[in-house]
C-alpha cells in the first residue's frame, strides 16, 4: 500500500514521540548523587520536553500537554514522590491560567483588531511616507516601524506585513543593488528586536514573568518595558549601522510606492481609541492598580462583545503560544517543586565565575539554542534553570535570558521573521548568516552590559 505524506508525517510523529519518552525513562532511572526520586523524574520529563520541542515531530502546544500529562502521573499523584495531597496536581495546571497568559492574549485580541481594520498598514505607509528619499533613512523608517509594531503585535505578523509593504520598494531597484539586501533584511531583524520591549512583544517576555511570578519576584509591565525599550533602541542602531555598513547603497534615493488605504471610518477610530486607552492603563498600573492582566480582558470584552471581532476572528487568535507559554511554567514548576532546579544549579561550575561572566555564559546558550530551536522552546528550557542561579538576582538572569532568546537571528529557522525574508527568495543564506551574526553578538553582549550595570 502506497503510504501518503499524512501517513508518513504520523509515523513520524508516533517514533519521535515513543524515543523521547524511552529517553525520559532511561534519564529518570539515573542514579545521581544528591538528587531524590522526585527530581529524577522532572529530569526524565524535562528530556522529553526538551526533545519533542526540539525535534518537533508535532506543535510546540501539543508537547505542553505532554509535559502536563507526565507531570500528574509521575508527580502529582497522591503519595508519589511529591507527597501531594488529593487535588494537589492542580499545581501544574495552574500555569495556563496563570496571569501573564491572560495578559498575552489581551495582546493577541488587540493585535488581531488592528489587522482586521487594517489600522497596522496605515500606521505602517503613514510612518514610511514621512521619511524621505534617501536610501538610509528608507530603512531606518522601516526597521523603526517594524519594531514599534512588534512590539504589539506578534513579530511574524509584524515582518508579513512590512515585507509586503517593502517589496515594491525592493522591486523598484535594480538587481545588482546591494541595498536591496539590507531592507530585506533589516525588517526581520527590526521585528524580532521590538518584540523585547513590551511583555507581551514575544513569548520568551510573558515565560520571564511568569516563572518569575513563581518564584515571588514580580516583574511590572513597566519595569519590562523600561528595561526594554532601551534595549531595542541600542539594537536597532546596531543592526541600522550594520546594515548601511555592509550593504551600502548605489541608488541616490528611493521611492515609496503609493497604495490606497480605505479612509477611517467609526469602527476604526473605535478600536484605535480601544488600542490607547489599553496601552495607557498598562503603563499606569502603579497609579491605579489594576493589575495588567485584568487590564488585557478590556479589549477581548469590547472588541467581541460589541461586534467589532467575531467567531471567525476568536479562531485566529494565538491559543497555540498561549498553551506553549502555559507548558513552559508548568514545566518551570515541575522542576522547582521537585528540587530539579536546585541540584542543576548547584552541579553548575559558577563559583570561580563573576556576575557579569555568568550572564555572558546564559546569553550564549540562549543564543546558540535559538539558533537552531523556536526562541519559545529555548525560554521554557532555559529560564526554570537561571532562575534558581543564587549569584544572581532572578529578574537579572530571566531577563537575559529572555532578551537574548529574541536576538538571535543567524538562520533561517533561527525565527519566523527571518523565514518570511528568507521566503521571498531574494535573501541568501550567507548574507543571513554574515548579518545575522554579527548582529546576535552584538545584540547579545548590550543586553547583557545593559541589565548588569544599568539594572
Amino acid at each position: 500500500m502506497r503510504t501518503g505524506s499524512p501517513d508518513r508525517q504520523i509515523c513520524r510523529a508516533a517514533i519521535l514521540l515513543a524515543a523521547a519518552l524511552a529517553a525520559g525513562f532511561v534519564v529518570s532511572s539515573l542514579s545521581l548523587p544528591g538528587l531524590g526520586e522526585a527530581g529524577r523524574r522532572a529530569l526524565g520529563i524535562f528530556a522529553v520536553a526538551a526533545i519533542l520541542w526540539i525535534a518537533e515531530p508535532f506543535p510546540l502546544y501539543v508537547t505542553s500537554f505532554v509535559v502536563v500529562i507526565l507531570e500528574v502521573v509521575f508527580l502529582g499523584r497522591p503519595g508519589g514522590p511529591l507527597g501531594l495531597a488529593a487535588g494537589g496536581y492542580a499545581i501544574f495546571m495552574r500555569p495556563f491560567f496563570d496571569p501573564v497568559v491572560a495578559l498575552f492574549l489581551g495582546g493577541f485580541v488587540l493585535a488581531r483588531g488592528v489587522t482586521r481594520y487594517r489600522l497596522d498598514e496605515r500606521i505602517a505607509r503613514g510612518i514610511l511616507s514621512r521619511v524621505g528619499g534617501r536610501p538610509q533613512m528608507v530603512l531606518l523608517g522601516m526597521m523603526v516601524t517594524t519594531s514599534a509594531l512588534s512590539m504589539w503585535i506578534s513579530n511574524t505578523a509584524t515582518c508579513a506585513l512590512m515585507i509586503a509593504v517593502a517589496l515594491p520598494v525592493v522591486h523598484s531597484l535594480p538587481e545588482n543593488e546591494p541595498f536591496r539586501t539590507a531592507i530585506l533584511l533589516g525588517i526581520p531583524f527590526a521585528a524580532d528586536i521590538g518584540g523585547i520591549g513590551t511583555p507581551i512583544g514575544t513569548p520568551p517576555n510573558a515565560i520571564a514573568m511568569g516563572i518569575l511570578r513563581q518564584t515571588g519576584a514580580e516583574l511590572g509591565f513597566l519595569d519590562w518595558m523600561a528595561r526594554g525599550i532601551p534595549v531595542v533602541i541600542l539594537l536597532l542602531f546596531v543592526a541600522w549601522t550594520l546594515l548601511r555598513l555592509l550593504y551600502r547603497p548605489r541608488a541616490a534615493s528611493i521611492r515609496l510606492p503609493d497604495a490606497a488605504v480605505p479612509p477611517m471610518d467609526r469602527r476604526s477610530w473605535l478600536v484605535l481609541g480601544v488600542f490607547g486607552i489599553v496601552v495607557v492603563l498598562w503603563l499606569t498600573g502603579g497609579l491605579h492598580g489594576v493589575p495588567a492582566a485584568a487590564v488585557a480582558l478590556l479589549p477581548f470584552v469590547v472588541f467581541f462583545g460589541f461586534g467589532f471581532l467575531d467567531r471567525e476572528d476568536l479562531g485566529k487568535l494565538g491559543w497555540g503560544v498561549l498553551l506553549i507559554i502555559g507548558g513552559g511554567m508548568s514545566l518551570g514548576v515541575a522542576m522547582r517543586e521537585s528540587g530539579l532546579t536546585a541540584w542543576i544549579v548547584s552541579q553548575l561550575p559558577l563559583s570561580e565565575l563573576g556576575t557579569a561572566a555568568i550572564l555572558f555564559v546564559l546569553a550564549g546558550a540562549a543564543v546558540a539554542m535559538t539558533t537552531f530551536i523556536s526562541n519559545t522552546a529555548t525560554a521554557n528550557l532555559l529560564l526554570p534553570v537561571v532562575v534558581g542561579i543564587a549569584a544572581i538576582e532572578p529578574v537579572t538572569s530571566a531577563v537575559v535570558v529572555a532578551m537574548s532568546a529574541s536576538a538571535a537571528m543567524i538562520l533561517p529557522i533561527s525565527t519566523p521573521s527571518n523565514a518570511i525574508a528568507y521566503g521571498t527568495g531574494l535573501v541568501s543564506v550567507r548574507d543571513m548568516m554574515r548579518a545575522g551574526s554579527i548582529v546576535a553578538v552584538v545584540s547579545a553582549t548590550v543586553i547583557v552590559l545593559f541589565i548588569r550595570y544599568v539594572f
